[in-house]
């Protein structure tokens, strides 16, 4: 009992401390996001927008949208999908009248021997846009803000030695608990997260939200087929970048993911795939654990038998806890809003908790309705009914 004690009581000192020192993070890079977005060429380099899109969302339109109406100089726009079946391929050959100024090129089918259907799209939209210097690639629930190019780009070719530029992101729910779940993982785990990282260790990784990428920084990996086969494609390719000596920056531009989650096993098998990624490419992101502070709180009350003391320690872990969450969704992520959602974060936690602790039971995900299992090295080979 007395070990339990001190293991619960450095769990707790531990997510205090991690509560803190992201929270500084933070609102250190919310300064970085109020400055101007450094200068384009007086050339500007052009851009392919890359968009692979599978299924239609409530609101994919209004993404599509956001990225046709972030005004840049010399940019295309590349569309993909599977299948003349995908309802989602419709979408962007409606908005087509509306935009007629754009260079829009909607294209069907994968490239094949690809397990990753996402990347699949991702090669032949490359092959296709063959005269761009930078590609920027986004997920389909992503949306931006009127800047988003501008400042993108303009971070990306402020420096020689930076390969890739990613962006950090936020999110908006819609009224289901489950997407507001899904919202609060990513507003106060998710993000926090990459801003602490960022500022304690170079970048060796990229976000799928937005991943700008200089065209010699991926012909220098063999293109987007170096990771048709892994699950966590954002984060080899950042990784194989990396690699190859160019630098990864976070840039000062946020994005917005929209979670449409129904039902609570939407989120939770959501996150058991994020976790199980996660641990696949990164053994050590086990450790994240001793960030769950409500759990080593509760643990310390047990091994305690209800202690005082023990209760008085919950009250301040909740409390903390709450406070680093208003503030990195008011002040730096802009979604005041949202605070209204707060009181839900301990319901939150321990619902992570419960999937960190199922996430350590196998290698199997679930993605778009296929099951995989995700080898060493992050390759993924799907699994077969039988």
């Amino acid at each position: 009992m007395t070990a339990l004690i001190v293991l619960s009581s450095v769990g707790v000192a531990v997510s205090l401390g991690y509560y803190a020192a992201a929270t500084v993070a933070a609102l250190q890079f919310a300064r970085r996001a109020a400055e101007p977005a450094p200068p384009l060429p007086k050339v500007a380099p052009k851009v392919a927008v890359l968009k692979p899109l599978h299924g239609v969302h409530e609101r994919l339109a209004a993404n599509l949208v956001s990225i046709l109406e972030a005004p840049y100089p010399r940019a295309e726009y590349y569309f993909g999908v599977s299948g003349y079946d995908d309802p989602a391929a419709e979408v962007p050959a409606a908005l087509r009248p509306r935009y007629q100024f754009a260079n829009m090129t909607m294209m069907v089918g994968e490239h094949p021997g690809c397990a990753n259907r996402k990347v699949a799209k991702l090669i032949d939209m490359q092959a296709r846009a063959d005269k761009a210097d930078i590609f920027v690639l986004s997920d389909a629930d992503v949306s931006v803000e009127h800047d988003y190019l501008r400042r993108v780009i303009g971070e990306l070719v402020a420096d020689d030695d930076v390969g890739i530029v990613t962006c950090a992101y936020r999110a908006r729910p819609l009224s289901t608990l489950a997407s507001r779940l899904e919202a609060l993982y990513v507003n106060t785990d998710f993000a926090p997260q990459v801003f602490l990282a960022a500022a304690i260790e170079p970048m060796h990784y990229a976000l799928g939200a937005t991943i700008a990428i200089k065209r010699t920084a991926l012909d220098a990996i063999g293109g987007f087929r170096a990771i048709k086969d892994v699950l966590a494609d954002d984060y080899y390719l950042g990784k194989l970048v990396s690699e190859r000596g160019d630098g990864i920056k976070l840039s000062s531009e946020i994005v917005t993911l929209s979670c449409e989650e129904q039902h609570f096993s939407d989120f939770w098998d959501h996150q058991l795939r994020w976790a199980r990624t996660y641990r696949t490419v990164r053994p050590e992101s086990v450790a994240t654990i001793f960030t769950h502070g409500l759990f080593w709180a509760l643990l310390l009350v047990a091994a305690t038998r209800g202690s005082t003391a023990a209760m008085a320690v919950v009250a301040v872990v909740i409390a903390a806890r709450l406070s680093m969450s208003a503030a990195i969704i008011s002040r730096v992520l802009k979604l005041p809003e949202l605070i209204s959602d707060v009181w839900l974060v301990p319901i939150k936690d321990l619902a992570m908790t419960g999937i960190w602790f199922a996430s350590l039971m196998s290698n199997q995900v679930t993605w778009a309705g296929r099951r995989f299992e995700v080898m060493r090295g992050g390759v993924m080979r799907e699994l077969k009914d039988s």
